[in-house]
């Protein structure tokens, strides 16, 4: 089969890319011209194209899909998120998908596109270039004479940039840590672009109305965000991994050559023709925060303010965090569901370095992948010195009936990882007496594929090349759905039927108010230290949003009670006894509707509300 020949054909092709990279290297100007004119260039830039998956009619379209799956990641949504991996039976559980065979072919063709890369690299300026300085600013023209107008035009008609913008989107540290060499070949080619004049304005001016200027506004984020890995848990178990770290050294180094060529290219342009981008304003203190500028005119502000935009400000600090798991004698001081394995495994064993690595590495890219936002959010909290030991919180989305609950998890990384999953276990279930879904049991287990916990095809459980975060992301959007009782095996067979839709409303209204009463009510009573500003801020901040939660349930549990007295054959439906306590029911919620009117602004001290309000305190000023 031509599939055995693979290796070999891609073997040939690298000693060829290699031979031609090493030819153009050692060129001078003229010689390369002479290249361009045999369509040596047009080649490179076809097959960089090719490798990228880049179709030349469709280039600019491409680099929008980060953006559309960034915005789906947020939007709480649960049609983009689709039906796979939960536990209801139906379906194949076989698949003609060879996870390792995929795997390999898209390593194949990212080798492939690395090669190519050096080889354009090589040909604007040189192969593996240093940039120790910016003094290749002031390079004589003559280094690069060969850069003629149509030498320019077929490298900026060509898909770099939009490679580029496509990858520099990526805001994950531990993705990028799997592809260092193709990052690493990117930004070379993009610093080598940067010393020839004539190419910098296509670096620093945003190719399409809605995309960004990849020197002004992605290398400088996708810097930061690398340059954040080194801090990230500072004292956790373990070294951080030396080889990343070095990475992010010559990424510092391919930045500053890529910054230093925008500003001196904008410099000799009046102010108006230079490219404005929005930067982020540093993060304040809690006691700066736009929290307290609201604080005093609480909901006439609210109603002025998009509370989406405050609710990720003021919780943008508490999003990873840390806390005190472990006390002396490496014993827990919190309660924690797998304290034996947390007892029977030594982090510093020099086995588990790996381990710990690339824990620390999936924590890094936390801060800027997971969601928030005030229809969904996650937050972590890792023990200050183990980074295998977490808690989750996972906030219920929107348009479900676990919407603005605040949902606990314990999470833990075997000494198999990443070659098993992580184990996890739900603990929000108002002691052991409430089952928040069929995916979870009230003694804290979770039915999912990618935990192991269920029958799933292939494709849908873990691999080594999956983390804790599409985990996490998982259980948000697979497990808090808008329809839960048809998540139950065999109770599809009832979806878009009269009996099934009377089933799930009133599975859901069980759902709400179990909602209502433990991932809300028991959260601000007594929810854990380790996430006590998240949970006040939370609850504060969506505190009118819960209310009305809370009045619409009880007005449709008591027109359903009143229905159901008139209707006897009701009173045998699904779970009835659990659902109809009025007395009772309607005096929790009327509690929790009192204790969130008179929550307090989780603010220590309250500043006076500014006259220009709240709105232009969540302005991003535009630079120049």
């Amino acid at each position: 089969m031509i599939s055995d020949f693979v290796p070999q054909i891609l073997m040939g092709i690298k000693r060829v890319l290699n031979e031609i990279t090493g030819l153009i290297n050692d060129s001078t100007p003229e010689e390369k011209l002479h290249l361009h004119d045999r369509r040596v260039l047009v080649l490179l830039c076809d097959l960089i194209a090719e490798c990228g998956s880049f179709q030349k009619q469709t280039v600019v379209q491409q680099p929008q899909e980060n953006d559309r799956r960034r915005r789906r990641r947020n939007s709480g949504g649960q049609s983009a998120i689709g039906q796979k991996g939960v536990g209801y039976g139906h379906g194949s559980t076989r698949s003609r998908w060879d996870i390792e065979r995929a795997v390999e072919e898209r390593l194949a063709r990212e080798e492939h596109l690395i090669w190519v890369l050096n080889a354009l690299t090589a040909f604007i300026f040189c192969a593996n270039p240093d940039f120790h300085d910016t003094d290749f600013i002031q390079l004589s023209d003559s280094a690069f004479s060969h850069m003629t107008p149509p030498v320019v035009k077929v490298v900026t008609e060509s898909a770099i940039v939009a490679l580029l913008e496509y990858h520099l989107n990526n805001d994950s540290v531990f993705d990028v840590s799997e592809h260092m060499e193709l990052y690493q070949a990117l930004l070379e080619t993009a610093a080598a672009m940067s010393c020839v004049p004539e190419l910098v304005p296509y670096l620093v001016k945003p190719p399409r109305p809605d995309s960004k200027s990849v020197a002004k506004e992605l290398v400088p984020r996708f810097r930061d965000i690398m340059d954040s890995y080194p801090n990230s848990f500072k004292g956790h178990m373990g070294s951080p991994d030396f080889r990343l770290v070095d990475f992010i050294r010559r990424i510092d180094r391919y930045s500053e050559v890529i910054i230093t060529a925008a500003r001196q290219y904008e410099s000799s342009l009046p102010s108006e023709q230079r490219i404005r981008t929005a930067v982020a304003r540093p993060r304040v203190s809690v006691s700066e925060s736009p929290l307290e500028r609201v604080a005093d005119e609480e909901n006439a502000t609210l109603e002025r303010v998009d509370v989406g935009l405050l609710y990720a400000k003021v919780l943008k600090p508490y999003q990873v965090a840390s806390h005190r798991f472990i006390g002396d004698y490496g014993k827990l001081v919190i309660p924690f569901t797998f304290k034996k394995e947390v007892r029977n495994i030594n982090p510093f064993s020099p086995s588990l370095k790996e381990r710990t690595k690339r824990i620390a590495k999936e924590l890094a890219s936390m801060p800027n992948t997971l969601p928030l936002n005030a229809s969904n959010s996650i937050f972590v909290c890792v023990d200050e010195g183990r980074c295998d030991i977490i808690k989750v919180l996972i906030s219920g989305p929107d348009d479900t009936p676990y919407q603005n609950g605040l949902f606990e998890f314990d999470v833990f990384f075997p000494n198999t990882y990443p070659f098993s999953p992580p184990k996890c276990a739900f603990l929000t279930t108002g002691t052991g007496n409430v089952r928040f879904n069929p995916n979870l049991y009230s003694d804290g287990k979770i039915c999912l594929s990618i935990l192991g916990t269920w029958e799933g095809r292939p494709e849908e459980k873990w691999n080594p090349y999956c983390s804790l975060l599409q985990v996490l992301i998982s259980i948000q959007g697979l497990i808090f759905v808008k329809e839960p009782y048809f998540n139950e095996p065999g109770f599809e067979k009832y979806q878009g039927t009269e009996k099934g839709e009377d089933y799930s409303r009133r599975y859901n209204m069980q759902i709400e108010h179990a909602t209502l009463s433990y991932a809300i009510r028991d959260q601000l009573r007594n929810g854990p230290d380790h996430f006590k500003d998240v949970i006040h801020r939370h609850f504060w901040l969506k505190r009118k949003a819960v209310i009305e939660q809370a009045q619409r349930w009880l007005a449709e549990m008591r027109k359903d009670f009143a229905e159901s007295e008139k209707n006897a054959k009701r009173k045998d439906s699904i779970n009835f006894e659990t659902i109809y306590q009025p007395q009772q029911q309607e005096r929790t919620i009327q509690a929790l509707i009192d204790e969130l009117n008179a929550l307090p602004c989780p603010v220590d001290h309250l500043k006076t509300y500014e006259e220009d309000g709240a709105a232009k305190v969540l302005e991003a000023p535009p630079e120049v």
